[in-house]
């Protein structure tokens, strides 16, 4: 059974990809690293596929995971990159940079506004029920304090231009996070938002399962 590489987003975990369903498939969630002083998205992304430890996995990235995903690709060729509710480049991403720069520098937030998630994030994030939101804040508020406020500051200085080939990118319509406006995906979940990944799971599945029986059959050919 191939393996498909599964990187979540900031304060999420392997939960998130837990009723993702790839018939053949096994889902393999990828550790969080601990971020080192110097380190930068693109180093991160390759100390993160260098734990991988396949020379050319197939590659799932979700929201932050997705841009590590993307860089993965950049840097390393490899074949199979399927991101979700995620950015290829600085201008897909579109955020304000003075406002996150300043969340994530200022010594006025404390460690724990990074692990304890607030009403706006939870109507961000696109949770629909009390169970999605039960989930989301237990994985935010399991995670590193000292990893979230990292990779705030590593996704403002992230400056990507360029789009490797061949990135599978699916998107929800009504994503708060990463806005639909901003994004040129290969896939559209109509009114999908941020979460969809756990919570319009099913359609996710379908799209990633046709993807990959496409990749196979053309392998075949």
């Amino acid at each position: 059974m191939r393996r498909i590489y599964c990187i979540s987003g900031l304060g999420a975990d392997h939960r998130v990809f837990s009723r993702i369903q790839i018939a053949g498939y096994e889902l393999v969630a990828v550790p969080w690293l601990q971020s080192l002083e110097d380190d930068t998205l693109p180093t991160y992304a390759k100390r993160m596929f260098e734990s991988i430890g396949e020379p050319d996995p197939i590659v799932l990235g979700l929201s932050f995971g997705g841009m590590l995903a993307t860089e993965i690709k950049k840097q390393f060729g490899i074949s199979n990159v399927i991101i979700v509710s995620s950015a290829k480049t600085r201008q897909e991403l579109g955020y304000n940079n003075r406002v996150f720069s300043w969340l994530g520098n200022s010594s006025a937030i404390s460690d724990s506004f990074f692990i304890t998630p607030s009403r706006v994030v939870l109507y961000l994030l696109g949770t629909e029920s009390e169970a999605d939101q039960v989930l989301v804040r237990d994985m935010i508020s399991s995670g590193s304090a000292t990893l979230n406020r990292w990779v705030v500051n590593a996704i403002l200085g992230w400056d990507n231009q360029v789009v490797p080939p061949g990135i599978v990118h699916i998107h929800g319509t009504n994503d708060l996070v990463i806005r639909s406006a901003h994004v040129v995906p290969t896939h559209w979940i109509q009114d999908g938002g941020h979460f969809m990944i756990y919570n319009r799971a099913d359609e996710v599945s379908v799209i990633v399962t046709d993807i990959l029986a496409k990749l196979h059959h053309t392998r075949k050919v």
